[in-house]
């Protein structure tokens, strides 16, 4: 099917596109004697016709697709020529018959001696109007090609995201089991109550990951209550060495967001702060909703003798990659270090379910 007879509005847009050859039909008309009922009785119809009969270019289009060499644009013309040539004697033809219907209609008698004194300029005219018709299938090939390009640029950078998304997951749980079995490995001969303890704590992280990992939007609630099961555990780990401190608007919490955007930044925050620190320190998250955006803050100490780290890291460039292709610029991304101290600040629109 033309795409547009797919949609109403097209073809009203497309109808209306034929109302000034229509005018101009009836001024040429006019300029040559006609009377207005004999110009306006053939020129209506006639260009209902030509604007039907002239959809058939789209097929010619789609056979004969634009190329890049020269030759391809010499064997394309000859093809248009002969088409447009067909097209205009046919619409001409057309208009003779017609001639001869109106001749019935009382005042009207003199249509068909004046029409076919004036079939070179309809075929000549018909010519134009059919090649002017592939021209604009072609624009409407185009603009249906950049569209289908632009919805397969969205599937990949879909599948791109999903891919980042599994290599994320695929990054950070066996670092995470490492760690953890060392540690419970080392509490089941000292502390087996806090042994058992971690064994359930990492059995409900494993259960909320994995949850969370079929999903691609998830709310900021799910998201803390994943990073507080991780950290649970990390604190057995670290005992007094690691603090945490949880500020967190209740409006926040609703808010959607990529899934596992949050987790890579607490995992940061304890490899590279506080597990590098003899005496650890204060873990700070915060979420607060301020003029429809959400502000999601990740603050950790950082060891001042070790070398400040130039960039961001793959799971922070991850992190703001799949923030800003989810939310585009009405998001933002900043991280960096102050006085000591890393932040790392996520800024996103508040969007809900609902």
């Amino acid at each position: 099917m033309h795409p547009l007879l797919a949609s109403r509005a097209r073809l009203g847009a497309y109808l209306l596109g034929w109302v000034p050859i229509a005018l101009l039909l009836i001024a040429i008309a006019r300029s040559q004697g006609w009377t207005w009922e004999a110009a306006i009785f053939l020129a209506v119809p006639l260009c209902l016709l030509a604007a039907l009969l002239f959809l058939s270019a789209w097929f010619l289009c789609r056979a004969l697709p634009l190329g890049r060499t020269v030759e391809g644009l010499g064997t394309h013309g000859a093809a248009w020529v002969m088409a447009a040539i067909f097209m205009g004697s046919l619409w001409s033809g057309l208009a003779w018959m017609l001639s001869r219907l109106l001749a019935w209609i009382p005042g009207l008698g003199d249509l068909p001696p004046r029409v076919d004194t004036a079939l070179p300029v309809l075929t000549g005219l018909g010519i134009l109007l059919y090649l002017a018709s592939v021209a604009l299938n072609y624009l409407i090939l185009a603009q249906e090609r950049a569209v289908d390009a632009e919805r397969k640029g969205a599937e990949l950078q879909l599948l791109a995201q999903e891919s980042e998304l599994k290599a994320l997951r695929a990054q950070l749980n066996p670092h995470f089991l490492f760690n953890s079995l060392n540690s419970l490995s080392a509490l089941t001969a000292v502390d087996p109550a806090r042994a058992r303890e971690m064994c359930v704590l990492l059995s409900d992280f494993l259960r909320r990951s994995l949850g969370l990992g079929e999903r691609r939007l998830v709310a900021l609630r799910e998201e803390l209550d994943l990073a507080k099961a991780y950290l649970a555990i990390e604190q057995i780990r670290f005992g007094h060495r690691l603090q945490l401190v949880w500020t967190v608007d209740p409006s926040a919490e609703p808010a959607l967001l990529p899934t596992l955007l949050l987790q890579p930044l607490v995992e940061n925050a304890i490899k590279h702060g506080i597990a590098a620190l003899p005496e650890g320190g204060v873990l700070a998250v915060t979420a607060e909703v301020l003029d429809g955006h959400v502000i999601l803050k990740v603050d950790n100490p950082l060891d001042l003798d070790a070398p400040v780290p130039q960039g961001l890291g793959i799971g922070m460039r991850q992190v703001r990659q799949r923030l800003l292709g989810r939310f585009g610029n009405r998001a933002r991304f900043e991280a960096g270090v102050r006085d000591g101290v890393h932040h790392a600040t996520l800024v996103f629109p508040l969007e809900t379910e609902s």
